[in-house]
């Protein structure tokens, strides 16, 4: 009777964890790159966002980098930002027209490959001064948005040559932003579909000063 209640336990147990390492394996944005070099950074061809047993093959758009005046001296490399969609012929490729329509032309991939060591509550502060222009009050961001930020402040530093993915689905009034650094697990934040539109504003609304519009610019060539 021990016998047979020890290696129940033990099955279970076996169990348990064959169903927690499928669950932290649910989620996974697999990339692959061209022999293309832009800024030193291979550009992506594809991406493939795994959700569960649901596979998207997320196609790429364009690319463009973000340079950032320091001191109001000659403006620096910041990074390399390439997007990615899966109905990339539903993006209206204008100023105005950019922003709505990734809901419609997602899920998309924005993947920023940094050229300098930065930390992470550096790039936080960086998106609010853009999500300030685009009229959302950081002293009273929702809950989802909050999180985001404070998930890429926490990252003590982004390395030169490291990668940082945010991928954004949509289902009905409902979006989901992921959060991936290079060798990291992906952060899941879910919410209503007005956070992530702030979000992607941040690049595809009012440009927070003249070189970040460059890179807008760039992004619906």
């Amino acid at each position: 009777m021990k016998k047979t209640t020890i290696l129940t336990v033990l099955l279970a147990l076996a169990l348990v964890l064959g169903l927690s390492s499928k669950s932290f394996a649910a989620v996974s944005i697999q990339t692959e790159e061209t022999k293309e070099i832009f800024e030193d950074v291979h550009l992506l061809d594809n991406a493939v966002l795994n959700i569960e047993a649901t596979q998207t093959k997320i196609k790429k758009v364009s690319h463009g980098l973000r340079k950032k005046a320091v001191f109001g001296l000659v403006p620096v490399r910041v990074y390399v930002l390439q997007l990615l969609a899966a109905h990339s012929e539903k993006l209206i490729k204008t100023e105005e027209g950019i922003l709505k329509s990734l809901k419609e032309a997602g899920p998309v991939v924005l993947q920023i490959t940094f050229l300098r060591d930065l930390p992470g509550s550096k790039i936080s502060d960086a998106f609010k001064d853009g999500l300030e222009s685009n009229k959302v009050n950081v002293k009273s961001l929702s809950p989802e948005l909050e999180q985001v930020l404070k998930e890429i402040s926490n990252i003590k530093e982004f390395k030169s040559n490291e990668s940082f993915s945010i991928a954004v689905t949509w289902n009905d009034k409902k979006a989901t932003v992921y959060l991936q650094q290079a060798g990291s697990d992906i952060k899941t934040v879910t919410g209503p579909s007005e956070f992530a539109e702030q979000l992607l504003s941040i690049w595809f609304g009012t440009p927070s000063d003249g070189k970040l519009g460059d890179l807008k610019k760039n992004l619906i060539k």
